[in-house]
């Protein structure tokens, strides 16, 4: 019941984004935000249905913590007038509560699964500073994922985990199923340096290694699509960037009299992370089929 709850509401989400972000490579906050009520409705009911310990549902201040942070824009930690304490002790909150989840109740498998929410959400927020993760609303998908995806999922019929019910609720402690669906879509994202590759060699255009990261195309076509250029100006000396990221008007504009400029295309990862959530709830953890 809660893996079919968990799916329908994650893939109506997420099928809502991919529409969004193929067409503005935009997805509004609320579409995050109304499912990571969804999420904690079914996470909380399922705590409550299965007698969880009255000290488990502490585990909702870092889950509520990160969602207040991902979404609203809070007074900074230190300014001109100081260190607000107030932003200290929010930042503790959470702190202090894994803290002593944990040490309550280390040995209890059942507790790893609820831990790894905060911890999946936190690692959504280290992967787009890092930017790993490009975009905010990936970002954000991730986080809300985190909360929706505790466990590996039991369909019936249809989930196909490779491997007992034993391994699975390890995996469950060591490699959460939100991780899963990442590795999934990244692993659909790795068709992308080949399907360059093949074009370029077409074309003609094989400059080493942008021809595995985008191609060539015309600079106005460029500015009037959902691309970033690749390469760009600066004090009259022609620099490279593989990964490039934010506002790009200032890389077209230091382009200004080039004909044709290597552009990488702004990926809307939401798509590969919707395919990659059906396909985890299909095949599970590809690595125990390996193992």
């Amino acid at each position: 019941m809660y893996s079919s709850a968990r799916f329908l509401v994650g893939i109506t989400f997420l099928l809502f984004a991919s529409i969004c972000d193929l067409k503005t490579r935009r997805v509004p906050d609320k579409v995050w935000i109304i499912m990571s009520f969804f999420a904690l409705g079914i996470l909380i009911y399922q705590m409550i249905s299965a007698g969880s310990p009255i000290h488990y549902y502490l585990i909702l201040v870092p889950i509520l913590f990160l969602l207040v942070e991902a979404f609203v824009e809070l007074p900074v930690l230190y300014d001109e007038s100081g260190v607000n304490f107030l932003v200290v002790l929010w930042f503790l909150l959470p702190v202090v509560t894994v803290g002593f989840l944990i040490f309550s109740s280390f040995t209890d498998p059942d507790l790893w699964p609820l831990l790894w929410i905060p911890g999946m959400m936190a690692v959504a927020f280290v992967f787009y500073y890092y930017g790993i993760i490009y975009g905010g609303a990936d970002a954000k998908a991730v986080v809300v994922l985190a909360i929706l995806l505790p466990y590996y999922p039991v369909l019936h019929g249809i989930t196909d985990h490779g491997a007992s019910t034993q391994v699975i609720e390890s995996m469950q402690s060591l490699f959460p199923f939100t991780f899963v669906v990442l590795l999934n879509s990244s692993v659909i994202m790795l068709v992308l340096p080949v399907s360059y590759l093949i074009l370029n060699l077409k074309r003609g255009d094989l400059e080493f290694p942008l021809m595995f990261f985008g191609y060539r195309t015309g600079i106005d076509k460029a500015r009037g699509s959902f691309v970033w250029p690749m390469e760009f100006y600066e004090g009259g000396e022609r620099k490279v960037i593989l990964r490039p990221r934010g506002d790009e008007e200032d890389m077209f504009d230091s382009l200004k009299g080039r004909k044709r400029i290597w552009v990488t295309p702004k990926i809307p990862f939401i798509v590969p992370m919707t395919i990659g959530f059906v396909i985890s709830f299909l095949i599970g953890n590809p690595l125990m089929h390996l193992l």
